[in-house]
């Protein structure tokens, strides 16, 4: 038997996943809330909104993650595979804004990496192929204390 992956069985609509995205963050104090679709290529689907931190409103960019047809040795179907991806965005956006808001960890260090800047480009677009070929690394000895 294969592994359940998350929302494998999800029968939650994709406009009620994305109209309870749009809820919850603007109860979380989002400024301002935006999905994107687009039917071509890859079928990019994002999520953007804006959040002020210390004084500054920053734009944040999620991209949803295009499920694989075949996951873990089971097929699903391409609305299904939307279903699950649209509910897997919404749960990561609801877990993470509760955690930041309770004090766990920081709204920074959650969505440091979605962060837009002018140029379009998320940090994590800029640092994560630096890091991947080994630009970033601490130098040696370096490191937290």
């Amino acid at each position: 038997m294969s592994a359940r992956t998350p929302y494998d069985d999800t029968s939650v609509p994709v406009s009620r996943s994305q109209a309870q995205i749009r809820d919850l963050l603007k109860n979380a104090g989002a400024r301002g809330v935006q999905i994107e679709e687009s039917w071509e290529g890859d079928g990019t689907a994002l999520v953007r909104f804006l959040w002020e931190t210390k004084g500054q409103v920053q734009r944040i960019r999620v991209k949803v993650a295009q499920l694989p047809e075949e996951l873990h040795g089971t097929y699903k179907t391409p609305d299904q595979r939307e279903r699950q991806a649209w509910r897997g965005v919404y749960w990561y956006l609801k877990s993470n804004l509760e955690a930041s808001s309770f004090g766990f960890i920081r709204f920074e260090d959650v969505f440091m990496s979605f962060f837009e800047s002018d140029d379009g480009r998320t940090i994590g677009e800029v640092v994560i192929p630096q890091l991947e070929a080994g630009r970033l690394a601490l130098p040696k000895g370096g490191g937290a204390s």
